[in-house]
């Protein structure tokens, strides 16, 4: 290749590269122009310890999934979830809150390769996908991961296709492929019992993780921009503690 051929090619990246940083808003210019529409530090206490009491209007999947065997406590100031022996589904830990763009902000402590799934739902979208399941953002020891569940593994044609026993080899392939363009996964230092601080930002199509104050990544996907994500779940598989949640909208 040519000099002149190769700074043909290279000028305009260079100048897409510097578009983006400048239309890039930081976390912190969002949350200050933006609308604080939830938070908790989960200070406070249970009045039963034998029981899931959280307050602030959280629900757990306990009974339902894990014989009714407490999944979730309060413990010094912090919420710790830790999945049941008995369950025969991942802990999920709700909160209803309804939110298009926005930020979220949390603390997260994993303990084990699972980590967390930091999931999004809407119930009113059972129709296109399943269980109104939108988008995930997964924290595990060393990567970060951003899921389109609607338009992806969740949207209802593909779920039904993925249980069909008849599928060919070929078939199977051809929708893992599919898939795997609906999700985005990110190298990120997120280490096995130490503390770290997470940004998930929605802004249209695009979903943007930082950890610890550095960018780790952004994913563009149409499921991504749902307008309605009426819910959001901490979903664990193993234990994982959790604190200082603070969600800004940016409608």
């Amino acid at each position: 290749m040519s000099p002149t051929s190769f700074y043909r090619l290279l000028i305009p990246l260079l100048l897409a590269t510097i578009a983006a940083t400048l239309h890039a808003d930081s976390p912190e210019s969002l949350i200050q122009r933006g609308k604080l529409v939830f938070s908790d530090d989960f200070n406070r206490a249970e009045q039963d310890d034998s029981k899931e009491q959280l307050g602030k209007q959280w629900v757990t999947n306990s009974a339902s999934r894990a014989q009714g065997v407490k999944q979730a406590d309060l413990e010094n100031g912090q919420l710790v979830i830790t999945m049941a022996k008995v369950a025969d589904h991942s802990t999920s830990i709700r909160h209803d809150i309804a939110l298009d763009d926005g930020v979220i902000r949390f603390k997260l402590q994993v303990f084990d390769k699972y980590g967390l799934k930091f999931n999004f739902n809407d119930p009113t979208a059972r129709d296109v996908s399943w269980a109104g399941h939108i988008s995930r953002v997964v924290f595990k020891p060393g990567s970060i991961q951003i899921q389109d569940d609607k338009t992806g593994v969740f949207d209802l044609e593909i779920f039904a296709k993925r249980r069909e026993k008849s599928l060919s080899t070929k078939e199977q392939a051809a929708i893992k492929a599919f898939v795997d363009t609906k999700q985005r996964t990110f190298d990120a230092p997120l280490e096995i019992g130490r503390w770290h601080e997470a940004i998930i930002v929605f802004q249209g199509p695009e979903c943007a993780v930082y950890l610890d104050g550095k960018r780790i990544g952004s994913f563009s996907s149409p499921g991504l921009d749902h307008k309605v994500k009426q819910n959001f779940a901490l979903g664990v598989t193993g234990k994982v503690i959790v604190d200082d949640i603070l969600v800004w909208s940016l409608d």
